[in-house]
């Protein structure tokens, strides 16, 4: 049996509970809509610098993703994604940005790179009416000159508006190095912590994401389970998502129909013993 045909025997689609970042089972909190409303409204207004951040597994791949559809489909916009922001020099972190816009720039100088950077968000800004919006994923990873960078970026601007958006989603880890630059932080126009989900809506994201891939409502998870899931996880989507997904396989497996409390304890305990405990970090 693939794994794919696996699901339907508990009346699903495929998968409810793999851990892509996928949009269509990204789960809106009132959090989650209200920080995508901020940077909606933020971008529009050409705010310039935005930062995100949250431990690993609250979502923010999956919200970077969701603002590069929604921004890419637009002719007034022109969107571009950095995986990583991981750099070892100045004229590397240039490059790694202008990839991301896909600006070929020949010259082999920090000056140059930033004069194309400029001179592209410039003519786009000015020339064509467009907005230029720049989403760094893993922000953690940015070093004090990567940082500098992106305060000298915010400097192309018009008396209106900033030439460059800049949306920064970044771990916990991100915050003192942000900290220690005040003349970054002055910059920043949007801040905003995601933390992780309470037992009610952890147990609506679970339910949601059954729903994406057909589920009838009918009990597959047992009403014990949500407590437990929620004492292991703590709350943090991707491990609430990692979790179910075992939980689910191993019931199907058993030829179950229902995910008891017993069998989230086993994978829970195992993720325990492997990996240790989660502390939450609140903001």
């Amino acid at each position: 049996m693939s794994k794919h045909n696996m699901y339907e025997l508990v009346d699903l689609k495929e998968d409810p509970f793999r851990i892509s970042p996928d949009p269509r089972f990204f789960y809106h909190t009132k959090e989650h809509d209200d920080v995508l409303q901020r940077l909606y409204l933020s971008i529009e207004k050409k705010n310039g610098l935005n930062v995100i951040y949250g431990d690993y597994g609250t979502g923010k791949s999956t919200m970077a993703e969701i603002l590069q559809r929604h921004y890419g489909g637009s002719d007034d916009c022109v969107v571009a994604k950095m995986a990583t922001a991981k750099a070892k020099s100045e004229y590397q972190f240039y490059q790694l940005i202008l990839n991301a816009f896909n600006i070929k720039n020949v010259a082999r100088s920090t000056l140059a790179s930033r004069t194309a950077l400029e001179t592209f968000s410039f003519e786009k800004n000015m020339g064509e009416g467009k907005t230029v919006i720049l989403l760094i994923d893993e922000g953690e990873v940015l070093t004090p000159t990567s940082i500098d960078i992106l305060r000298t970026l915010l400097n192309f601007e018009a008396p209106d508006q900033k030439f460059l958006q800049m949306v920064i989603f970044g771990q916990m880890e991100l915050l003192p190095k942000v900290r220690r630059r005040r003349n970054f932080v002055d910059r920043i126009s949007l801040s905003y912590v995601l933390n992780p989900l309470n037992v009610d809506e952890m147990r609506e994201m679970i339910e949601f994401r059954l729903g994406v891939v057909g589920w009838n409502g009918k009990e597959l998870f047992a009403e014990e389970t949500y407590e437990t899931i929620h004492e292991y996880t703590k709350g943090f989507p991707r491990q609430v998502v990692k979790l179910c997904g075992m939980s689910l396989e191993t019931c199907i497996m058993n030829g179950d129909s229902v995910v008891v409390k017993d069998v989230v304890e086993q994978h829970g305990e195992m993720e325990t013993k492997l990996y240790g405990t989660r502390k939450i970090r609140r903001i």
